[in-house]
């Protein structure tokens, strides 16, 4: 019996993780880091510096063999577990996370009167995210808002202008229908 290959999280040691997709990538198991590129500074210099989006955090998509791969790969802790099995997180989180972290938008200016309200679901109408649906984690000052994705129960937040954002379900109503149960 052949179990299904699903992407997993893995918990690595601190500041492990790039050196764990090295490791990974040598031994030919399927993974993927998130960076995002940062700014740094130091007393003497400013660099721009690839960082994890998720600190201590990769996901794997190993097979059965490869699972063992994993865990004696040095600087891995653990598989992430949820009710005594390997937490999966759906092909669907991770192809929004490389979006997310490849596309990224820039913040304008906009004025727009829909007013937007935690909770609310909200469909993205342009960009490389066209057709994307996402709850909404925050609305900013009225010129971009915060959406939240669910992984390793963790948020990926993303700021994304509001004229590209169409409500699609209102946090109430999805309150009403629960209250009918």
């Amino acid at each position: 019996m052949e179990l299904e290959v699903r992407w997993k999280v893995i918990y690595v040691a601190s500041k492990q993780e790039k050196k764990v997709s090295a490791y990974l990538t040598k031994a030919g198991v399927t993974h993927y880091l998130p960076l995002y590129r940062s700014l740094r500074f130091w007393k003497d210099r400013k660099k721009w510096v690839d960082m994890p989006l998720f600190n201590g955090y990769l996901f794997v998509y190993p097979n059965e063999i490869e699972r063992d791969i994993v865990l004696q790969t040095p600087g891995v802790v653990k598989f992430i577990r949820h009710n005594q099995k390997d937490a999966v997180v759906p092909d669907k989180q991770i192809e929004l996370i490389r979006e997310f972290v490849e596309f990224g938008y820039s913040i304008s200016e906009i004025d727009r009167n829909e007013k937007f309200e935690v909770g609310d679901i909200a469909e993205v109408l342009d960009g490389p995210l066209k057709g994307r649906e996402a709850e909404i984690y925050k609305s900013g000052d009225d010129s971009y808002l915060i959406v939240s994705i669910e992984a390793l129960n963790q948020s990926v937040k993303v700021k994304l202008p509001k004229d590209i954002v169409k409500i699609r379900q209102r946090k109430s109503e999805m309150e009403e229908i629960k209250s009918l149960w």
